[in-house]
């Protein structure tokens, strides 16, 4: 496959980073990083070819093909549209060449409403992020609008944000927690919980209900306050339970981390009761009974 693109100059430039610049408005940090410093110096000269990778060409564009488990839409209205995201499928590309995103399923299925909005950024009209090993709904404003107003009040918005998880043994607990978040590792990778509050730590809070408990697991509900990076995984792993399936938490290994977005409330309702490969453990039909019972009690 082709992954670039051969562009003829017709006059003499003084040099191919400022010709770029010119020619397709790119970014000098952009520029930078697909081009070497001794290539960006050297001056073009008029019917050279030069040789541009379609990652640069086509920055911020989104990729018309789509390699990833199965995506679903789940329901529509004017504003926004509803999709299940499976495990193990990004959000949105970091770069043209990604093909394993939420958006590059709209764009091949003809669902551009969500990737028309928004379009300086990778992101489109998503509302909000899930990690690359969860699954449950997703939700896409379908106009610039309706995005707008979301993403600046989202936190008032999104009135409930509910999830399940498993955990190995049996949960004891239940309550409201809130802990303080500090990221470490490489690039932040892995979040630092603490009991008490330090300089540059961000405060989280989440409330965890029992579900149920079978074959050595349990299967908790998570209204998840705030929304911040790795949250439930962190805060589970710090209360003892790490979810079953996140080794990055010291979760047991499993075919998947089990972890899944079950229901966003905000002007309306949206939910996602396939929680897949939970129903190894667990009847997914009472438990989806028994977490309806218990939204009551948040």
């Amino acid at each position: 496959m082709v992954d670039f693109v051969e562009l003829c100059w017709l006059q003499d430039r003084p040099s191919l980073k400022d010709s770029l610049k010119e020619l397709l408005g790119s970014s000098g940090q952009l520029i930078k990083k697909h081009f070497s410093s001794k290539e960006l110096g050297r001056p073009v000269r008029a019917r050279e070819v030069s040789r541009l990778p379609l990652a640069f060409v086509n920055h911020l564009e989104i990729n018309p093909a789509f390699e990833g488990p199965q995506v679903r839409v789940l329901g529509e209205t004017d504003d926004f549209l509803v999709l299940h995201k499976p495990p193990y499928l990004h959000c949105h590309p970091l770069s043209y060449s990604d093909k394993d995103t939420l958006l590059n399923f709209l764009v091949v299925e003809n669902h551009w409403a969500p990737v028309l909005v928004n379009r300086e950024n990778y992101d489109r009209g998503l509302l909000y992020r899930l990690d690359f090993e969860t699954s449950g709904v997703m939700v896409a404003a379908k106009t610039s609008a309706y995005h707008r107003t979301m993403r600046a009040h989202f936190a008032t918005s999104m009135k409930r944000k509910f999830y399940w998880a498993i955990v190995d043994g049996d949960f004891v607990r239940e309550g409201a927690w809130t802990h303080f978040f500090r990221p470490t590792g490489v690039g932040g990778a892995k979040q630092k919980v603490e009991d008490a509050s330090s300089e540059h730590a961000l405060e989280g809070t989440l409330t965890v209900l029992k579900v149920s408990s079978h074959q050595g697991k349990s299967l908790l509900l998570v209204k998840l306050q705030t929304g911040l990076r790795h949250q439930i995984r962190a805060q589970l792993a710090h209360l003892g339970s790490p979810i079953l399936g996140d080794e990055l938490y010291g979760g047991a290994r499993a075919e998947r981390l089990f972890l899944h977005a079950l229901r966003y409330e905000f002007s309306e309702t949206v939910e996602d009761p396939d929680a897949e490969l939970f129903g190894v453990f667990f009847d997914l039909n009472s438990a989806l009974q028994v977490s309806h019972d218990m939204f009551g009690r948040f």
